[in-house]
């Protein structure tokens, strides 16, 4: 049976919500997930004059049809990086409610 999203994202999410605050799975070069506190979030990844652009991504069905593939062949060799600027993604993210 083929991986779900929800499975993709519930074994990466386990992986990065232990590793700390900082980390990444880098899914591909341009595509980039982190564990918000809440849930898996997505960034895209560009590469300007000035340096690395980013952008929040939202994974929907579609996306996930056609990228399982390589996605859930990522999970046989995943790859992880340390991003100090996922802090500040985290800044800009809701705070969690007590409870949840």
């Amino acid at each position: 049976m083929a991986m779900t999203r929800n499975e993709f994202e519930e074994k990466i999410g386990k992986v990065l919500s232990e590793h700390g605050d900082d980390v990444t799975a880098d899914l591909s070069d341009e595509l980039l997930a982190y564990w918000n506190g809440h849930e898996i979030a997505y960034v895209l990844v560009s590469e300007t004059p000035t340096g690395s652009s980013y952008e929040e991504f939202v994974m929907n069905d579609d996306q996930w049809r056609t990228w399982r593939s390589w996605l859930v062949a990522w999970t046989d060799a995943p790859t992880f990086s340390v991003r100090p600027e996922v802090r500040n993604w985290l800044a800009d993210e809701p705070p969690a409610e007590s409870g949840e």
